[in-house]
């Protein structure tokens, strides 16, 4: 329905307005996903409006998650600046910016795609807007080091997603001075659940090493959990008693029960310092309270208008860059200051509510996440 409504919107301004410069492509994937992105959107174009500016109307393109963006346009209509679905294909859009020498805003990209991005995009044309899942990951290894607990185990799940996790938190966690334990090479203790020798081995590895904390990367209600729960109550690790550390996203460690030990999770992604005031605006427009889909949408509306508030700056090949006039060192400026510096023709940080803002062209940018302790029960 809201996707309708800005088609709607969009081809009734068509005829006042030239072809758009600018591309949103809004994956057919889950409803909630989408409304998200756009409610986002919406509250973006609605601070631009309050400086004064009248947002621009992009060429909304409905996208399939296996389609191929260059299919979309006829040759020689790329726009100079598109907007990936979040959770992009990074090699099909790498294959449309190098051939159009179009700028892709990529609003939602935090996984391991994020490894292979600066190998796909050597002409510095993809730009991320949010923080990589390796800042939840930092935040979850520096709260384990504040609070003492300097030795751990690391479990995962080798059959689900969430053990991608491990690997990481494993780099940050030692690079912060922590000790990973373990009789593995890769310091990575992977326990398939539904081999009871793996779990046997497990306990006995525990009790002897006696850790200040165990780290899961394995699904909550999935078979680890609860045969690992189940064990810790029995006393199977005993003398060990370990906290929990839970490498879970923030949506799924809300809904962690307490349990007879402590467990630490994620409270809140990776987000920028401006992230308070945009929650609470949010929550006061729509009634619920915003993810980080919903912050890239907001952002997206931002840099949209930024972009083509004036003159895009020449590249360093001598073609025009709409994003050029990001500079990701600058000091950060309030919305419509960053506007009246932009038509100056000088080069703006906004406030960040996605990340810092500190974006770069194949480089996730920075974000604080927090984290939450659970107490035993």
């Amino acid at each position: 329905m809201v996707l309708a409504t800005l088609l709607g919107c969009q081809a009734m301004a068509a005829a006042q307005m030239p072809r758009a410069s600018v591309a949103v492509l809004l994956p057919t994937g889950p409803d909630r996903a989408r409304v998200s992105f756009l409610d986002g959107f919406q509250l973006g174009q609605d601070a631009v409006r309050s400086c004064g500016l009248k947002p621009l109307i992009p060429d909304w393109r409905p996208f399939a998650w296996d389609g191929d963006p260059l299919a979309l346009f006829p040759s020689g209509t790329v726009p100079s600046l598109v907007v990936a679905p979040y959770a992009a294909d990074l090699r099909a859009f790498s294959k449309l910016a190098e051939i159009s020498d179009a700028r892709v805003l990529l609003p939602l990209q935090r996984g391991a795609s994020l490894q292979r991005l600066k190998g796909l995009d050597a002409g510095g044309r993809l730009w991320p807007l949010v923080p990589s899942r390796e800042e939840d990951y930092r935040a979850l290894a520096t709260d384990a080091l504040k609070r003492g607990w300097k030795r751990l185990v690391v479990v995962r799940d080798p059959t689900t997603l969430q053990g991608e996790a491990a690997a990481a938190f494993v780099e940050l966690f030692q690079g912060d001075g922590g000790q990973v334990l373990s009789y593995n090479e890769t310091l990575l203790q992977d326990v398939d659940p539904s081999r009871p020798e793996q779990l046997s081995q497990l306990a006995q590895d525990l009790a002897w090493l006696a850790p200040d904390a165990m780290v899961l990367a394995a699904p909550p209600d999935g078979a680890l959990a609860q045969a690992l729960r189940q064990a810790q109550r029995q006393g199977e690790f005993v003398p060990a008693h370990p906290t929990w550390i839970w490498l879970l996203p923030a949506d799924q460690a809300a809904r962690l029960p307490s349990q007879d030990w402590p467990q630490l999770a994620l409270k809140r992604p990776a987000v920028g310092p401006a992230w308070a005031a945009f929650a609470n605006r949010f929550q006061q427009r729509f009634g619920r309270e915003p993810d980080q889909l919903a912050a890239a949408g907001y952002e997206t509306a931002r840099v949209l208008a930024l972009s083509t508030l004036a003159p895009s700056p020449v590249s360093s090949e001598g073609t025009r860059d709409p994003l050029g006039w990001i500079d990701p060192d600058a000091e950060v400026s309030p919305l419509c200051e960053a506007m009246a510096r932009r038509r100056d023709g000088q080069r703006v940080r906004l406030e960040g509510v996605a990340s810092r803002f500190d974006l770069r062209a194949g480089q996730a940018p920075s974000g604080r996440a927090s984290t939450r302790l659970i107490a035993a029960q």
